[in-house]
């Protein structure tokens, strides 16, 4: 047998060290290699796999008696095609049984240890199945060669697989502490949008409660039973408003009602300068809206008619559906809105409501034609079932 030159060692090691760069790349970017050449998975993990595989390998060469003994024996060129060989071998055997165990539901559901432990026996019992006959066609029947390789191969297999259960146990943890954050930062998110809603339903009642104890005092002088249903109703709107049950949905049919106890309570305290009328499509009876968004638009629409002109105020309240969602208008003869509308605090809650509950589900238009009206379209059915 010839002995490799020293030059020609140092292509070897030169070149060991190139295939060692190209390995390392390979590995770290395994899942985004030919993504987009090679459309079928499998063939393009094997592919990637064949590559990182011979990079690995061939890395190693230096260190493997072997490949120096077949280099010695056959040359270059045999040696080089043997490498193909059995690199092609290793990624059709090893990686595969690896992979299937690895990636199988049902392996899965295995504890972590068991599921490793698995993979690492694997690894070793198809690498030592593979490199024997390899062993045996490069060095006959040579026991210590044999014996040399068993032992080689398990070794390498097993600080492989031991490599890939720290790997992957250090994903484990880092996929667990990612899902721990993202669900504190939910968490947070959920708490931040309650305390706004929160703020919000709290500063819409005091609005209106001073205008409405008053009213209810003078009416005691001069109406009892007026005042007695005043008191009653709001009553009934602030238990709404107190939300025992803190949800920050409402089916639109007790949104509507309760709009219609405002009403009720201004009607009582304008009498014959206020009228509405109110329709409700039975098909959105039970669809959920945010609590408190009719209420602030009936309020506005009392406030810019009727104390703003002092003259005969109607107000017309209704919901439809329309294409994929409900669509909910609030009509009055008062002055038309301004061409630069800037909108109130009731008006303002509306919006902020709807932006926290329903984002990017919504539109709100105010028009004057054909009628003066305020319109919200929510492009998002929630259904109340137990309320069917």
């Amino acid at each position: 047998m010839k002995e490799p030159t020293t030059l020609e060692y140092i292509i070897l090691i030169f070149s060991c060290l190139l295939f060692a760069l190209a390995g390392l790349y390979i590995l770290t970017n395994f899942t985004r290699l030919f993504k987009q050449s090679v459309r079928n998975e499998l063939l393009r993990k094997n592919i990637v796999a064949w590559l990182a595989i011979f990079c690995i390998s061939t890395a190693m060469l230096p260190m493997s008696g072997g490949f120096l003994y077949m280099l010695a024996k056959w040359g270059w060129w045999w040696s080089v095609i043997g490498q193909f060989i059995s690199t092609t071998a290793t990624t059709l055997v090893v990686y595969n049984t690896v992979r299937f165990i690895a990636e199988n539901s049902r392996f899965k559901k295995l504890p972590f240890i068991q599921h490793n432990a698995l993979i690492v026996f694997s690894l070793i019992v198809t690498t030592v199945a593979i490199n024997i006959p390899f062993g045996y066609i490069l060095y006959g029947s040579e026991t210590s060669y044999l014996k040399y390789i068993i032992i080689n191969s398990i070794y390498l297999a097993g600080a492989t697989g031991l490599i890939y259960a720290v790997i992957s146990y250090l994903d484990i943890e880092r996929k667990r502490k990612f899902d721990a954050k993202e669900l504190e930062l939910s968490r947070m998110s959920e708490l931040k949008a309650k305390a706004e809603l929160d703020a919000l339903h709290s500063k819409v009642n005091p609005h209106f409660l001073y205008n409405a104890l008053n009213s209810i005092a003078d009416l005691s002088m001069t109406d009892g039973k007026k005042a007695r249903k005043m008191t009653i109703a709001l009553a009934d709107l602030f238990r709404y408003s107190i939300n025992y049950s803190q949800n920050n949905y409402s089916t639109i049919n007790d949104e509507m009602a309760m709009t219609e106890v405002y009403m009720q309570i201004e009607k009582i305290r304008f009498e014959d300068q206020l009228t509405y009328s109110v329709y409700v499509e039975p098909a959105t009876a039970h669809y959920l809206i945010p609590r408190f968004i009719l209420q602030p638009l009936a309020e506005n629409a009392v406030k810019h008619g009727l104390k703003a002109t002092g003259k005969l105020t109607e107000i017309f309240l209704e919901v439809r559906r329309k294409d994929n969602g409900v669509i909910i208008n609030i009509a009055d003869n008062g002055p038309p809105f301004p061409d630069e509308l800037v909108p109130g605090y009731g008006v303002k809650s509306v919006f902020d409501k709807l932006d926290l509950l329903f984002p990017g589900q919504y539109e709100i238009h105010f028009s004057n034609v054909p009628r003066k009206q305020v319109s919200i379209q929510i492009n998002k059915l929630l259904k109340n079932e137990p309320g069917l």
